[in-house]
């Protein structure tokens, strides 16, 4: 082989790998907002907005919670999820880990206003909202 086909070849590679990364590993823009518990508060004020809690085991829930569905059943409980793709759906957890995967999640399957709370029911906590 010859040095300018190496030197080709090895180009070709080094930005297959760059364009990879750039548009699978690190894409441009998440698919939910990630928001502190003041910011989920008020969003939660908001009548069309339909909260999740998404921790398993199942605990007690935030005043205002719509539904439990765990988080790795998004897609067997979608029969509970608006029709509508554009409502604005809050999500939560204990820790904001499970929340984080449910809210991917919802996003896959089409819907648009997704809010994930940063943090969890912890944070909520620290935070001193009502419960």
């Amino acid at each position: 082989m010859s040095g300018k086909l190496i030197t080709a070849f090895a180009i070709g590679i080094v930005a297959a790998f760059l364009l990879y990364n750039s548009f699978v590993l690190f894409p441009k823009e998440k698919a939910f907002k990630s928001v502190s518990p003041e910011e989920f508060y008020k969003l939660m004020q908001n009548e069309e907005a339909f909260v999740i809690d998404v921790h398993v085991p199942e605990q007690k829930h935030l005043n205002g919670t719509d539904a439990w569905i765990p988080y790795d059943r998004i897609e067997e409980f979608k029969d509970l999820l608006p029709k509508d793709k554009n409502t604005p759906i809050l999500v939560y957890c204990r820790s904001g880990q499970m929340s984080k995967i449910a809210a991917s999640k919802l996003a896959q399957i089409g819907y648009k206003n997704i809010y994930e709370l940063d943090g969890g029911i912890l944070a909520w906590q620290r935070a001193n909202l009502p419960y």
